[in-house]
């Protein structure tokens, strides 16, 4: 298995901002409930960018347009 590419500051830190709120419901969120979630902390644009980013890079994942932690 391949490591995860390391993140950035501010995308480690959304990914810390998502991870409680995810495991809180059952390990998903639906995706526009994990966008408010991120734009409550770093406003909606960059709440796009960082899931954009947590997504490439394989930190989280989509299922039916639900946000899962990997």
């Amino acid at each position: 298995m391949n490591p995860q590419t390391p993140l950035p500051p501010r995308a480690e830190e959304a990914l810390e901002v998502l991870r409680s709120p995810v495991e809180n419901a059952g390990g998903e969120l639906p995706r526009e409930r994990a966008l408010s979630v991120v734009a409550s902390e770093f406003g909606e644009e960059s709440a796009e960018a960082l899931l954009s980013v947590l997504h490439s890079r394989g930190y989280i994942y989509y299922v039916d347009e639900a946000v899962r932690i990997t």
